[in-house]
């Protein structure tokens, strides 16, 4: 129970003073775009680099773990869009928020806390290879179903795009690839470049949490209560309880199981709501499920956390 108070509230805290700074009027609500621009393009991405650049990249091979993990997401998914015709989707880049919905967790904001807390410093290895396992593939299919809904050209010419829009031009999946880079090459950068990446990583979780309080303050969830009802369901639920199954499948190591079933039974993450606004896709609904998956999380955590811990070590 230390645990949630420690972590779980701490996160919603920062939402509600988010919430409580535009109801006053502080902050507008068009401030959440700006702050999610910064959290997008500067923080996350320092977060990103400089948290691969320190971790020795064979020991981030763990490809059982990492099957589990997406493995368990895709079936997730699946059973996510058994619901379509209550959630009335439609275009392609829309079930494709709707995915990140059920299954991308808040793998950074909650998952290195609680990690810490639960197995120690080795805590942190699996919650870094399941952020970049996730963001690789998860951004870059969001960017691909957003280039095929939207292309104008040929095959050549949308794959061209694709990989500048989507790489090159993509500072959240740019970032890990050149810390991956740094890692493998044993590069030592110098002290001015890398302690403003060290002083900007801690920021992106307030102030993303911070934003996302901010676009609550005009959000009413009555409307999507079949949504809202649905997605928190997969996520918390059936996510890590078909992650736990592939994990007893396969025959995964005690440790990357608990690993994989904590990751995925953490509340959708506030990086969903920083891609949905990119893309100007689902944007209510997305701050209503990590809203609403977060304070539930509460009750699911209380009794997933203390079996995994035990089970983990």
């Amino acid at each position: 129970m230390q645990l949630l108070f420690d972590i779980v509230i701490p996160v919603f805290i920062l939402m509600l003073l988010g919430w409580g700074a535009a109801r006053r009027g502080v902050l507008e609500e068009s401030s959440a775009s700006a702050l999610n621009l910064y959290v997008y393009y500067i923080a996350v991405p320092a977060l990103m680099f400089t948290s691969t650049a320190a971790v020795d990249i064979e020991a981030m091979l763990q490809w059982d773990f990492i099957l589990v993990y997406l493995g368990g997401s895709v079936i997730a998914i699946m059973i996510g869009f058994l619901s379509w015709r209550q959630m009335r989707l439609s275009e392609p880049l829309d079930w494709t928020i709707i995915a990140l919905n059920s299954t991308w967790a808040n793998t950074v904001y909650m998952g290195v806390p609680i990690f810490y807390f639960m197995f120690g410093e080795r805590g942190a290895l699996p919650v870094i290879i399941a952020t970049l396992a996730s963001s690789l593939v998860f951004i870059l299919v969001l960017a691909l179903i957003s280039e095929l809904q939207n292309r104008q050209g040929g095959l050549q010419a949308m794959l061209k795009k694709l990989l500048v829009q989507a790489l090159l031009k993509n500072p959240v999946m740019m970032a890990p690839l050149l810390g991956m880079l740094v890692s493998i090459s044993g590069i030592s950068l110098p002290t001015m470049i890398l302690a403003p990446m060290q002083m900007l990583a801690p920021s992106a979780a307030p102030v993303a949490l911070f934003a996302l309080g901010i676009s609550l303050s005009g959000l009413s969830v009555r409307g999507a209560s079949v949504e809202l009802l649905w997605l928190t369901v997969v996520k918390l639920v059936l996510h890590p309880l078909i992650t736990f199954g592939l994990a007893l499948l396969l025959g995964l190591d005690p440790f990357w199981t608990a690993s994989a079933v904590v990751l995925a039974a953490l509340p959708t993450g506030a990086m969903v709501y920083v891609l949905a606004q990119q893309y100007n896709t689902r944007v209510t609904l997305t701050s209503a499920t990590i809203m609403v998956t977060t304070l539930a999380s509460v009750v699911t955590l209380a009794i997933i956390l203390p079996l995994m811990q035990q089970w983990g070590n």
